[in-house]
């Protein structure tokens, strides 16, 4: 199971490399092919907690990008 959370974070990270912003509602309908909308929620929330992505609240959805720390 571990190595399936591996492959959902590498899958929503590679979105966002090519996209560079995506509206939550986006990556759950272009990942639903591959991963469980339960999968992909969970995903984004662990990569959210590494600081690895930063969400925003636009409305009633979510944005998503990856996450630039000022100080690296």
């Amino acid at each position: 199971m571990v190595a399936r959370h591996g492959e959902t974070e590498q899958a929503i990270l590679q979105m966002l490399q090519r996209r560079r912003v995506m509206m939550m509602d986006d990556v759950l309908a272009i990942g639903h092919s591959d991963f469980a909308w339960s999968e992909l929620f969970l995903a984004i929330d662990r990569l959210s907690r590494k600081q690895l992505i930063a969400l925003y609240r636009t409305g009633s959805t979510y944005q998503l990008t990856f996450n630039r720390p000022e100080h690296q």
